[in-house]
């Protein structure tokens, strides 16, 4: 099982469906569907998920760069909602 490092320091278990909350959480704060945006929610999650496979301990950083850069390629504006996000309660990475 791997643990993810918070921006706090404290540990919790990587848990893909929470990850995958959040991405659904930045396509409705973009304007998009679930549906619409289907394929990047898939690709992101994915690749976080084979980031951390085979790890003791992960950092909430490279999980949230590597989703953030497949959003960016996939729907910039769903990226760009996950940014506005951060920004607007203070969370700096």
């Amino acid at each position: 099982m791997t643990d993810v490092i918070k921006r706090n320091g404290k540990k919790e278990p990587f848990k893909p469906q929470k990850l995958r909350k959040s991405i659904e959480s930045a396509v409705s704060d973009s304007g998009s569907t679930i549906t619409k945006e289907m394929k990047a929610i898939e690709h992101a999650t994915q690749d976080a998920e084979n980031l951390a496979r085979g790890r003791n301990e992960i950092s909430s950083e490279d999980l949230r760069n590597e989703v953030v850069n497949d959003l960016e390629s996939d729907a910039p504006q769903v990226a760009q909602a996950w940014r506005n996000y951060e920004r607007q309660h203070g969370i700096n990475y």
